[in-house]
């Protein structure tokens, strides 16, 4: 069965279930049941997906094999996370929440394929430094890393790739 990724539309049915897997994520990914369980409630709680739903700047976008979701990420379009970039029109891709290296290059072949047609000119990733699995993928994906300052908990690293 082949998998695909395409934008969610944030719900009871899946909120749960969403909410429920990155709190798996992020328990595999730190070892730390409290990191985890602060990053899970502060990007997946149902308050902040519900709270999303109503922000068109950001959108979900989820692999499914069949009908059954894999894995996701945010697409973040806002002005305010995409300044001093050097760019004139990027988007943001975070909060990847995935369980296998499969999904996550059908996700970054879906969000650049959507980036493309809304003519971004440059995607910029946010990866845990702890997610080796991750940040290998995106330097095969020819992403390149570069600096940028953010208050995070955990230690970040910034990817980006020009699409023009």
């Amino acid at each position: 069965m082949s998998k695909t990724a395409r934008f969610v539309v944030i719900i009871n049915d899946n909120v749960f279930w969403m909410e429920n897997q990155a709190l798996q994520f992020y328990e595999r990914l730190f070892e730390q049941k409290d990191a985890a369980v602060q990053t899970a409630e502060e990007r997946f709680s149902q308050k902040e997906l519900f709270r999303i739903q109503n922000d068109f700047s950001i959108e979900i976008l989820m692999v499914y094999e069949g009908e059954n979701p894999q894995s996701f990420l945010k697409l973040d379009s806002s002005r305010l996370s995409n300044e001093n970039l050097e760019a004139e029109k990027a988007i943001c891709l975070k909060d990847i929440i995935y369980f296998n290296e499969e999904d996550l290059a059908v996700l970054f072949k879906r969000a650049e394929e959507i980036a493309s047609q809304r003519k971004h000119d440059l995607i910029w990733v946010k990866a845990f430094a702890v997610d080796e699995v991750l940040i290998k993928t995106l330097k095969t994906l020819d992403y390149k890393e570069f600096e940028f300052q953010e208050n995070t908990i955990e230690k970040q690293i910034y990817f980006k790739k020009k699409l023009r």
